[in-house]
């Protein structure tokens, strides 16, 4: 059967993308993605905490709950639902406040300070597209100072960073220390772990008290002058 090609049109900074759409619609009755969004919708409306795994394949007539998981993953990757992996019953519907990635601010590339505690804006960016799995663990921050240079992060721009990723050596990170702020290169050596600036006119940081890593950065976004 040929289905006739539709074509969606995104703008992004002055550029138009084309993607093809060409799947056939699925009908509501039988298909597993619509009937779990039914399903979480309902149990929001009537006050009812979000279901686990299991309920979830059964509600589905699924035999496992491995092809419930497979799904739920799809479906998050698509952007229609939230989920944690590893929490218990944290499955829920996302909703377009939901949708991109928090922007927490800024952070300091040079003398640690304090970060913002609330998102004040949402990128409309796909957190996937960073190589970031689950959408709730991705966040912004802008950068403010020019202790990171060296590594091509510059005062002004936009670093992405993923909660969830386990931090390696000499990964740019976003970090705790002695309750400051700070976006640094990790740096973990003869049984110790420091921040290294990455322009000589900036000192390395050992914490005192505690080092706490906040997120590993993924990408940086450099904004162009008008």
């Amino acid at each position: 059967m040929n289905h006739k090609a539709n074509f969606a049109h995104f703008s992004l900074a002055g550029c138009v993308l084309k993607v093809n759409i060409c799947s056939p619609v699925p009908h509501a009755s039988t298909d597993p993605r619509i009937k779990l969004l039914a399903f979480l919708q309902k149990l929001e409306d009537s006050g009812y905490p979000p279901p686990s795994i299991r309920e979830v394949a059964g509600k589905l007539g699924f035999k496992s709950s491995n092809a419930a998981s497979k799904l739920i993953h799809r479906m998050q990757h698509a952007g229609e639902v939230l989920y944690q992996p590893g929490r218990a019953r944290s499955l829920r519907l996302a909703r377009p406040s939901d949708a991109g990635v928090p922007l927490f601010g800024s952070i300091a590339a040079g003398f640690p300070d304090s970060l913002d505690a609330l998102p004040a804006e949402r990128l409309q960016l796909d957190p996937a597209s960073f190589g970031i799995r689950n959408p709730s663990d991705a966040f912004a921050l802008r950068v403010r100072g020019e202790s990171m240079i060296g590594r091509n992060f510059f005062n002004g721009d936009l670093v992405i960073l993923d909660r969830s990723a386990k931090a390696k050596n000499h990964d740019v990170v976003a970090a705790l220390i002695d309750q400051e702020c700070t976006l640094k290169t990790l740096v973990i050596e003869n049984g110790k772990t420091w921040l290294k600036a990455e322009n000589p006119a900036y000192p390395s940081l050992l914490p005192v008290f505690e080092l706490q890593i906040q997120g590993v950065a993924k990408a940086v976004i450099h904004l162009l002058a008008a």
